[in-house]
């Protein structure tokens, strides 16, 4: 049982993740009435908790855990704690509880003596570290071989080389700024900000390696993503955004996956404030080239991967508070793949985006001026100047930057070079964004009237969005081409199909 898979996974809304202690409790129960008297709990919960809360549920005898990858060693001065950790329970005697690190690095051995009560006498072992001096059993790996040989050519394909190594580390990505959340953030921002998508936000934990220097191949891209998440985007507001990134920090002590990378975003945070109570500290935004603080009442274009955008990771509030949410963009590891390929020899780097500041430094609260982020909006007709400013000049090409921030999207997203407005800012920011794909003048009808229904043959790399772009010329209107073509999934449409493409209304 783990608590927190709604957060972690998309168990959907008809299965239930019931709590761990209540589930272990009650199945001990049923066991013991069974005369079972030797009762081991394989846990994937964390061993904090395997330890500190499992281990003492009476009628538990041993406990083998994981989820949070610990070392437990009796040899290796980076481990958790010894192997096993005996842990004394309610009942009047001890419990071993192991765990051995993660992917296979090791092999946890443990050996278990009991007497004939079902209470354990002795308790002894350690992990055997898994290094080349294990000799691998060669019909297992003869098995591999075979069943990993149609994905084999897949994984050799180069697609584009490093001038060094990219760190994807645990350690880093989900505590700090680190390179390989610049580079998945950067490639999903490139991708998507000729749709007027101005922030990108990445969960640390969907990170799971990091790339060496020199060639990579989409194998090893497949190993920093190999969820087969895509590339969802949406509208929320400023005050959501934030709220969102507080929901990132909140586990930072625990390295969490939920900690937020970012693109076209500089965050800054103290990490010694209440979880979910004011970690974010400072938040701007690239608007016009420039970097200026987030507008707490704006709706913004933000982009991330389907598996946040529905909740996952405790981010709740992209589920609950996004507009004209689309989840079935291209995938993530196919994005990263084209980008770096773009940007052959691609050299990581870290720039600034996210910075933690001590607690004296902390004193101001999230930047919200009273107006002056308000004023970044075009004036009175929002969505269209958007589009048809470019061609002023009242700001320079590109305004000063503070340090490497220019590397944070190579081209900004398309926004207003934002003259001093005449009036008030429109109390709905929001509708810039909403209306950005329509290249008219005029938002009520900027989609130029497709003839009658007409048709589509399926190539690689085609979404509903960009169907309903290229019918419409706005697509959230996708799901008008989905509800046309019910035999074809979103994230599953088959090359070399036909879809029905529906006249525009």
């Amino acid at each position: 049982v783990t608590n927190d898979t709604p957060e972690l996974a998309s168990p959907g809304p008809n299965v239930t993740i019931e709590d761990d202690v209540k589930s272990i409790t009650s199945e001990v129960e049923r066991l013991k009435g069974e005369g079972v008297n030797k009762i081991i709990a394989v846990t994937h919960i964390g061993y904090k908790r395997e330890r500190d809360v499992i281990a003492k549920i009476p009628g538990v005898d041993v406990v083998v855990g994981g989820h949070s990858h610990s070392l437990l060693s009796n040899t290796d001065p980076k481990a958790e704690g010894p192997y096993p950790t005996m842990v004394d329970n309610p009942g009047g005697y001890k419990v071993p509880v192991v765990q051995a690190a993660s992917y296979s690095k090791y092999l946890g051995e443990f050996k278990v003596v009991f007497d004939d009560n079902g209470v354990v006498k002795q308790a002894s072992g350690d992990p055997i570290y898994l290094d080349k001096s294990i000799t691998p059993d060669p019909a297992v790996l003869a098995r591999i071989k075979e069943l990993g040989a149609p994905i084999e050519a897949l994984k050799n394909q180069e697609v584009a080389e490093t001038t060094k190594a990219i760190d994807g580390s645990r350690e880093n990505c989900r505590t700090r700024e680190c390179e390989m959340g610049n580079l998945v953030s950067d490639a999903v921002l490139d991708r998507v900000k000729d749709q007027g998508v101005e922030i990108v936000i990445t969960n640390g934990g969907g990170l799971r390696a990091s790339i060496d220097q020199g060639t990579v191949t989409m194998g090893e891209v497949l190993n920093v993503l190999p969820f087969q998440n895509t590339v969802a985007t949406f509208q929320i507001s400023g005050k959501d955004l934030i709220a969102g990134l507080e929901n990132g920090l909140s586990q930072i002590e625990d390295g969490a996956g939920r900690f937020p990378q970012v693109a076209g975003l500089k965050y800054s945070f103290d990490k010694s404030a209440a979880a979910n109570a004011g970690r974010v500290k400072s938040v701007q935004v690239m608007q016009g080239g420039a970097w200026t603080p987030i507008d707490p009442d704006k709706d913004y274009l933000v982009a991330t991967n389907n598996y946040v955008r529905q909740g996952g990771d405790g981010y709740k509030v992209f589920a609950d508070k996004a507009k004209n949410a689309y989840d079935y963009g291209p995938g993530l590891e196919q994005v990263v793949a084209d980008y770096l390929g773009a940007h052959r020899p691609y050299t990581p780097k870290l720039d600034g985006r996210i910075s933690e500041i001590t607690a004296a430094a902390a004193a101001e609260p999230v930047q919200e001026p009273a107006k002056p982020a308000e004023a970044a909006p075009a004036p009175a007709e929002p969505a269209k100047p958007a589009e048809t400013a470019p061609a002023a000049t009242a700001e320079p090409a590109m305004p000063e930057l503070p340090a490497g921030s220019d590397d944070i999207a190579t081209t900004p997203p398309a926004v207003p070079a934002e003259p001093a407005p005449a009036a008030p800012a429109p109390a709905e920011p929001a509708k810039p964004a909403e209306a950005a794909p329509a290249p008219a003048a005029e938002p009520a009808k900027p989609a130029e009237a497709t003839p009658a229904e007409s048709s589509h043959v399926i190539v690689a790399g085609d979404t509903y969005w960009d169907l309903a772009e290229k019918a419409y010329g706005d697509g959230a209107k996708w799901k008008t081409i989905f509800d046309a073509n019910k035999d074809y999934e979103p994230r599953r449409l088959p090359v070399g199909a036909t879809l029905t493409i529906p006249a525009a209304n």
